[in-house]
C-alpha cells in the first residue's frame, strides 16, 4: 500500500532526525518525539508481523526499541520536574533539592543512552519497506481490521479487577490501537474512525497523567536524597488516585458502548 509506504518512510525519517539530535543533547521535546515514533513503528511493524509471522518484527525493531527504554529514564525525570514545579506547599529548598538530584540523574541516565546509542553502529536505524515484505494490499487491509478488533476486545475486558500493572497494560492496548488508526489515517477509503477515537481519548489521556504521576513517586523515591518531602508523595498519589477513578468511569462507558455496537 503505497499510503502506508508513506507513513512508514516519513516516520522513520523523522525517528533518525530525533534520534541525530538526542545522542547529542537531552533535548526534552526531540526525546518526547521520538519515543513516540518508535512507538508508531512498533505498533506498525507489530501488525505487520501478524500478517507475516516470519517477518520477526520483534527482532528487526530491536536496536530502537531498546535505545527508546534507555531514554525513557530521561524522559521520566523530565516528567518528575515538570510535576514537582506544580506542587504547592512545598518549601522553597525542598523543591530545589529535588530538581538538583533530579538533574544529577538525567546526566547520568543520558551517559548511558549515549553509550547504547552509539555502540555497534545502531544509528541510523533501518527497517525493511512494506513492498520488500510481499505483503498484499487484501491482507493488510484483514489483518488490520482483526488486529484492531482484537486491541478493542482486550481494551474493554472488565472480567477481572484491574492492578495498578493491568491498568498499564491497558493504556499501552489504548496506544497501539490509536497508533494503527493513524497508520491507515491517510489511506483512500481507510480514515480514522473517530466515533472510536472520541471515546477512547478521554480514558488514554487520564491513564497518561496517572502513569505520569505513577512514576513520578517511583522516580523521587529513588532519588539519593536524606528526605523526600511526605506531602509531595502524597499529594503525586492523590491525583494519581483521581484520575484512576476517572479512568474506570470511562472504561465502563467505553465497554458498554462497544457492546451495543
Amino acid at each position: 500500500m503505497k499510503c502506508l509506504e508513506q507513513y512508514r518512510s516519513r516516520l522513520l525519517t523523522n525517528v533518525n532526525r530525533d534520534l541525530g539530535v538526542i545522542v547529542q543533547t537531552a533535548d526534552e521535546e526531540a526525546i518526547h518525539r521520538f519515543r513516540v515514533g518508535v512507538k508508531r513503528l512498533t505498533a506498525l511493524y507489530r501488525m505487520l508481523g501478524m500478517a507475516k509471522p516470519e517477518l520477526r518484527w520483534k527482532s528487526r525493531l530491536r536496536p530502537a526499541r531498546s535505545m527508546s527504554r534507555a531514554i525513557s529514564r530521561v524522559r521520566d525525570v523530565h516528567i518528575a520536574l515538570e510535576l514537582i514545579a506544580k506542587i504547592s506547599g512545598l518549601a522553597a529548598d525542598e523543591r530545589k533539592s529535588m530538581e538538583r538530584a533530579l538533574r544529577l540523574r538525567i546526566r547520568r541516565d543520558f551517559r548511558a543512552f549515549q553509550r547504547l546509542a552509539l555502540d555497534d553502529n545502531k544509528i541510523p536505524l533501518r527497517l525493511p519497506t512494506i513492498r520488500s515484505l510481499g505483503l498484499s494490499e487484501n491482507i493488510i487491509l484483514r489483518h488490520k481490521s482483526e488486529v484492531l478488533a482484537q486491541y478493542l476486545g482486550r481494551i474493554t475486558n472488565r472480567s477481572i479487577r484491574l492492578n495498578t500493572m493491568q491498568w498499564h497494560d491497558r493504556r499501552i492496548l489504548l496506544k497501539r490501537y490509536h497508533h494503527t488508526l493513524d497508520a491507515f489515517g491517510q489511506c483512500p477509503g481507510q480514515g480514522r474512525i473517530e466515533t472510536d477515537l472520541k471515546q477512547i481519548t478521554m480514558l488514554e489521556k487520564l491513564l497518561g497523567d496517572w502513569h505520569d504521576r505513577v512514576i513520578c513517586v517511583e522516580t523521587l523515591q529513588g532519588l539519593e536524597l536524606e528526605k523526600i518531602p511526605a506531602g509531595a508523595i502524597a499529594g503525586l498519589n492523590r491525583e494519581a488516585h483521581i484520575m484512576l477513578g476517572a479512568a474506570r468511569i470511562y472504561l465502563g462507558e467505553l465497554s458498554r458502548w462497544q457492546a451495543l455496537n
